[in-house]
């Protein structure tokens, strides 16, 4: 889909923002959901800080705020 249409046409369900750089990318597969959470670095880079899969309805605060320390780094 995002060859398809660009990153930055992708809406929700597919991809959501969470707080400030960071966004999540929706997945389901086979073996349940998971989230990538990303940033979009300068240019058409994008930059994946976090993976997990999810087991519960919200997305935990401690993955939210993981990802966005690593995307600190990645922004310097």
């Amino acid at each position: 889909m995002i060859e398809e249409f660009g990153l930055e046409r992708m809406r929700e369900p597919h991809v959501k923002h969470l707080r400030g750089p960071l966004w999540e990318m929706r997945m389901r597969g086979r073996d349940g959901i998971s989230r990538a959470h990303y940033i979009a670095a300068k240019g058409q880079r994008v930059v994946i800080v976090r993976v997990f899969v999810k087991k519960r309805q919200a997305t935990p605060n401690r993955e939210i705020d993981l990802a966005l320390s690593r995307a600190k780094e990645v922004l310097r």
